[in-house]
Formats: C-alpha cells, sequence, structure tokens
C-alpha cells in the first residue's frame, strides 16, 4: 500500500464512535483543556483557546452528532484542524493514531442512511479491526457560519452554495 496524505487519517473517538478527518487538515492533537466561554456563541461552539497565540473555536462534536454536551475524561484531546474559515478546534474523547486506508476499502455512506444535509458531512465509511470509521469533511461538518466570524478565513466560498 503506497501512504500518501489523500489516504491518511486522523482517528479520534467520540462516544462509543471512531471517526477520521484526513491527515492534511490536522495541525496538531494537544490535551484538553477548558476553553472561555463565548458570550451568544453557537451551541457547538464550547468556547475559545489560545494555542501559541492564536485564539481558536473549540467544537462539541459530541454535541452535534448526539444532541448531548461533551463531558471531558482523562484521555480526552483536542485536535487542532484548519478549515475554511481557519483553525478549529474539536473535542474529543480520546485520539488514537494515524492510519491509512487504501482508497478502495473506503464505501461511500449508504443512501438513505442520513439526511442531504448530514450526508455531506461524511466522506465514507472504512472498515477497521471489526468496527466501521466514519470519515469526516471537515469543511461540510462544520460549516464557517457555525464558528468563524464573518471574513474569516479565505474567503473563498467556491463551492457557491449559502451556508444556511
Amino acid at each position: 500500500m503506497t501512504e500518501t496524505a489523500d489516504n491518511g487519517y486522523v482517528i479520534f473517538r467520540l462516544g462509543d464512535e471512531e471517526y477520521g478527518l484526513p491527515v492534511s487538515v490536522v495541525s496538531s492533537i494537544i490535551r484538553y483543556e477548558d476553553s472561555t466561554p463565548v458570550p451568544r456563541s453557537p451551541e457547538a461552539v464550547m468556547g475559545v483557546i489560545n494555542l501559541r497565540g492564536r485564539v481558536i473555536p473549540v467544537i462539541d462534536l459530541l454535541r452535534r452528532f448526539k444532541g448531548r454536551p461533551f463531558v471531558p475524561g482523562p484521555t480526552s484531546r483536542i485536535v487542532v484542524a484548519e478549515g475554511v474559515a481557519g483553525p478549529v478546534g474539536i473535542a474529543v474523547d480520546a485520539a488514537s493514531e494515524v492510519t491509512w486506508f487504501e482508497s478502495d476499502r473506503i464505501s461511500p455512506v449508504p443512501d438513505g442512511t442520513l439526511g442531504a444535509d448530514t450526508a455531506r458531512a461524511f466522506s465514507g465509511v472504512v472498515e477497521r479491526d471489526g468496527a466501521l470509521v466514519i470519515l469526516l469533511d471537515l469543511d461540510e461538518v462544520l460549516p464557517r457560519s457555525e464558528y468563524a466570524a464573518p471574513g474569516a478565513g479565505s474567503g473563498d466560498d467556491s463551492t457557491g452554495e449559502a451556508d444556511g
């Protein structure tokens, strides 16, 4: 198998499920730290942290996916990734490894499993060690309107679609 960034994923756990983000969008994984709440921020934004001089939002994907708040534990981490709107931290229960999947092992999300708005957030699924890993598209999972100030990031929304 040829290992390239195109099929490399950072694997992390939220609740009982494993997810993967492309290595190409992940800049670091840090120990979980409490974030500073931001008044009137969207529900999925836990707050902000200062990471090496950059203030970044920390997102609660568990709340977004399952409707319940993230509760940090001893293995909790923040996966720092670069999306269209700039850097964002994702609170996770654990970040286990970087792994590579052969392209032919990655299956599309089955039709009818998810609504149209959420289906775009999942780039595929892959079987690993008897369980499924859900592969995420960062910019679809976290639309810029949910965590970024207007004008943040590159400002290039090449999809031409509105976020809301």
